[in-house]
């Protein structure tokens, strides 16, 4: 008899907890695979992590995936909102400034020779800016601001919201190097 009691508490608590991850089942978790260094340090290549969509709420400096389409095929890629609608926005050095304040986001540069590019709007891809972003748009760019960092906001311009698919959550595999589970997002 008390056993049947614990089991019926430990399902009720498996539902609710199911009910506050997946929001009232409204979104879901997926995996995603890191395949290249581009979101290095916050995530390296070859890491495996969660991720819930449809993104609800957006705020500056969060990891989101966003569907990119381009004559290879369809990508989802995994980026840093650096700019809301309305914010002025431009990179220093690779450091990003919103509205004239400096984010403290992680990222690295990993050869500075390759500091121009054809696709890269204005600037460099190290210095650019400034820019306002556009109402129903948000700029996406990579934690690796050199080449590696194609496809992001430097390269395409600010990206519609609505190719925004999921918020990156947590990492999840692999266990070593006191990286499990970390949030992703801080």
């Amino acid at each position: 008899m008390r056993l049947r009691w614990w089991v019926r508490v430990c399902f009720l608590l498996t539902v609710l907890a199911l009910v506050w991850w997946t929001e009232a089942f409204t979104t879901w978790p997926q995996v995603y695979y890191m395949t290249g260094g581009s979101m290095e340090p916050a995530v390296r290549a070859h890491e495996y992590f969660l991720a819930t969509g449809p993104v609800r709420r957006l705020t500056r400096g969060m990891l989101v995936i966003f569907r990119y389409e381009d004559d290879d095929g369809v990508f989802h890629v995994l980026r840093r909102v650096a700019g809301l609608p309305g914010d002025t926005v431009s990179l220093m050095d690779g450091r990003v400034i919103v509205d004239r304040r400096p984010m403290d986001w992680p990222f690295r540069i990993v050869t500075t020779r390759a500091w121009r590019s054809q696709y890269v709007r204005g600037g460099n891809l190290f210095t650019w800016g400034p820019a306002v972003v556009p109402r129903d748009s948000v700029l996406l760019l990579a934690d690796t601001r050199d080449m590696i960092g194609w496809p992001d906001s430097r390269f395409l311009g600010p990206v519609p919201i609505t190719s925004l698919e999921a918020k990156a959550r947590r990492l999840i595999w692999p266990p070593w190097g006191g990286r499990l589970l970390k949030s992703l997002a801080d």
